[in-house]
């Protein structure tokens, strides 16, 4: 799932003095009082602004101190607790995240809290207080926070395998922001789940005219033309991801793929070559250069590439798969059904076929 981390900050000072005392005779120990209060309350913004200038500048952890200092002064300030847990999510401590947002929402329960701690439960795979919250969200909220609590829920339905409920989700994110490219990007994913290719063209397309430099849509279009047997245009959407970002691995390798299914195998290596000197753990390539390789006869390095796929993944079925088909190939039958059994075993169905012709 797509996660869009949103910064809200509140600038504005808050000049209201709250202090109160009682059984005193001396308007002088009140006025002491009401002095002091004010300066401990102008201090603690002090120290609040200078967070929010810290964290602008990527210097989180001292923002986080600067945040700590704030609320050790006024414990009831929920933007210092709100943006404190900012911080925590920028340096990957979701937990310490979560408990202030709590805070911040029972000091001021409002749609733009519950809609950060809910993004942070979707990042802790708690989908179902997260659906909680999106919705709390959308119920006090009428325009971006609930279009973007609408999208997270989509979402949610998505991971869910509810592709349907996603696209309505989706719907109601559009509606409320009819140029928000992931969400026209993500019912397209959706519409290509339930095989409905030219609506998710036609959404992928949509993502891209708001937003022309997202690589993710043009991948996503070409994924699905290569379903609808246009392979000149999944090259070309390919190659355009590419072109904006040279180094998207993702594209080389489903450009590769398509590549060899037109039948260019030496641009489909070149393709894979690329990939792994990007990442050289992408055990995807592995196989998929092996693919290639033996399509070209060359068994024994076809081989050495599903080695390396194993290697780095050894619940990856399709790889053995393949490494048995391979070593049919150079008459290593006994190693071959070795490894189709053991690919039918990580619940490759296919397999079974090739174990036919193994002795029991």
């Amino acid at each position: 799932m797509k996660k869009i981390i949103l910064l809200f900050f509140i600038l504005m000072l808050n000049s209201a003095l709250f202090a109160q005392i009682s059984d005193t005779t001396s308007a002088e120990v009140q006025d002491t009082i009401k002095v002091l209060s004010a300066e401990d309350n102008q201090q603690a913004e002090r120290y609040y602004n200078q967070g929010v200038g810290l964290f602008s500048e990527g210097q989180y952890s001292n923002a986080s101190t600067k945040f700590d200092q704030a609320i050790e002064i006024k414990a009831n300030f929920p933007k210092a607790y709100y943006n404190r847990a900012l911080c925590y999510i920028e340096l990957k401590d979701l937990s310490s995240a979560l408990t202030d947002l709590g805070s911040a929402i029972t000091l001021d329960a409002n749609a733009k809290f519950y809609f950060r701690r809910g993004v942070v439960q979707v990042d802790m795979n708690d989908l179902n207080d997260a659906t909680a919250d999106f919705n709390k969200a959308i119920r006090l909220d009428d325009k971006e926070i609930k279009g973007k609590s609408y999208y997270y829920l989509g979402g949610i339905s998505f991971e869910n395998k509810d592709y349907r409920t996603a696209i309505v989700y989706y719907d109601s994110a559009l509606n409320i922001m009819p140029a928000y490219a992931y969400a026209y990007n993500d019912r397209g994913s959706a519409n290509r789940m339930l095989d409905q290719y030219p609506k998710a063209v036609e959404d992928y397309s949509a993502a891209i005219s708001i937003d022309p430099k997202m690589i993710i849509a043009y991948s996503n279009r070409g994924s699905v033309k290569r379903k609808m047997d246009d392979l000149i245009g999944a090259v070309l959407d390919y190659t355009k991801a590419i072109s904006i970002d040279s180094n998207f691995v993702l594209a080389y390798n489903l450009r590769g793929v398509t590549y060899k299914e037109q039948g260019k195998y030496v641009l489909a290596l070149k393709d894979f070559d690329k990939v792994l000197s990007l990442d050289d753990k992408y055990v995807f390539a592995y196989n998929n250069r092996g693919n290639v390789k033996y399509k070209m006869r060359n068994y024994t390095e076809a081989i050495q590439d599903y080695d390396k796929a194993i290697m780095l993944d050894k619940s990856y079925g399709y790889a053995y798969l393949n490494r048995g088909i391979a070593k049919e190939m150079i008459r290593d039958q006994k190693g071959a059904c070795a490894d189709w059994r053991k690919a039918y075993q990580l619940g490759v169905e296919s397999a079974l076929a090739y174990m036919n012709q193994c002795k029991k």
